[in-house]
């Protein structure tokens, strides 16, 4: 349930709120999402945006120019920053799609709260006076997703944090701006001189236009995704009943099926074929891209499954129902379990592994090219 995780949604939608990158909120008094009405606080999401986009633009420029200079080593990391910024935009960009976000949150709640009215020996609500436990033992799926959700808000903020000491490790850095501005050469070489102060200043602000805009879309792809997306699934196999108030992103779900294991596959051939040309800060990013894609398909794909197992199990016992009239009976057999479809294919029991076994075939395949 939802109300297991609210704490968690509730902190992550507070720090991304100080921070001004989100046009939703957490209202603490009335326990819901609230929209961000104040123009002025809609400016720096909107900012970010342009930012972003501009970002991929510039990254897409320095890996056909670095393609032609035939830079081959300083083009792989360019590469794997394309896709992630690609995927980033897919899983959160755009102010509506976070908005539909705060929708779907608030419809979750408020289910919840009504069942809970409607049904109060299920016990959805915390309360803390009479659960000795934790609420999140009531299912191995709660606990999955309550140390997913904790880890991955934490691992938003660190992400961050890091990219601003890459940054400034490298003093070509951010690479893609001083491509731009010329302190920076095709191939990765720092043409600005180092003692100098005026270019350690341009250099320091870029790191801050490159670095901030960055960490802002990392926080809110991580939350639309996880804190939404895979959460909002995990919901609907508590509830089957409620099904009909709860409605996924048709951009974030394909974007977790088609870009996630393209972003996997580059980044475990990376690894694997050219460990030993990869920068110390390579053998920390590249693992945790394949640990956050390797978790993202699993996690979605496996709840998305048990979506479809457990609402045919649903329609079986409905059908198994003795006190059954006959006009209700066909409507039943009318019904088909509810399935998670993306294009012309819907998402079954064994999505999960078939997801991997391509993962790992396409690895072992550019591995032997």
């Amino acid at each position: 349930m939802l109300h297991d995780h609210i704490k968690i949604i509730k902190c992550s939608l507070t720090v991304i709120s100080f921070v001004r990158g989100f046009p939703i909120e957490w209202d603490d008094s009335a326990k819901r999402v609230v929209n961000v009405k104040t123009r002025g606080r809609l400016i720096i999401p909107k900012i970010v945006q342009i930012l972003q986009l501009w970002t991929l633009g510039l990254i897409t420029v320095v890996v056909y120019s670095q393609h032609k200079a035939g830079c081959v080593y300083t083009m792989l990391p360019n590469i794997f920053m394309w896709l992630v910024a690609v995927t980033l935009c897919l899983w959160g960009m755009g102010i509506q799609l976070a908005k539909k976000a705060g929708v779907l949150l608030n419809t979750m709640i408020d289910f919840e709260k009504w069942l809970q009215d409607t049904f109060p020996e299920i016990d959805i609500i915390e309360r803390k006076k009479i659960l000795d436990k934790s609420i999140t033992s009531r299912n191995k799926r709660n606990t999955i997703l309550h140390r997913v959700l904790l880890f991955m808000n934490i691992m938003a903020a660190v992400t961050g944090v890091s990219r601003f000491r890459r940054l400034l490790a490298n003093p070509c850095n951010p690479v893609y701006w001083g491509y731009l501005i010329g302190y920076c050469s095709t191939c990765q070489e720092d043409l600005a001189p180092k003692d100098d102060r005026v270019w350690n200043v341009i250099k320091f602000m870029f790191v801050f236009v490159d670095g901030y805009p960055n960490t802002l879309q990392t926080w809110k792809a991580f939350f639309l995704l996880f804190n939404v997306t895979i959460l909002g699934t995990g919901c609907m196999l508590d509830s089957e009943s409620g099904y009909t108030a709860v409605i996924l992103s048709t951009r974030v779900i394909p974007a977790t099926l088609i870009a996630t294991p393209i972003l996997q596959i580059f980044c475990t051939f990376v690894l694997i074929k050219l460990s030993d040309f990869l920068p110390p800060q390579g053998y920390s990013t590249y693992p945790f891209a394949i640990f956050t894609c390797f978790t993202v398909c699993m996690v979605f794909e496996t709840f998305a499954a048990q979506l479809f197992v457990n609402s045919e199990q649903l329609y079986v016992d409905w059908k198994k129902e003795t006190r059954l009239t006959k006009v209700n009976g066909r409507r039943i057999r009318s019904l088909q379990p509810m399935r998670i479809k993306v294009g012309s294919n819907f998402i079954d029991r064994g999505t999960a592994l078939v997801t991997q076994d391509f993962c790992i075939n396409q690895t072992v395949s550019l591995l032997l090219m």
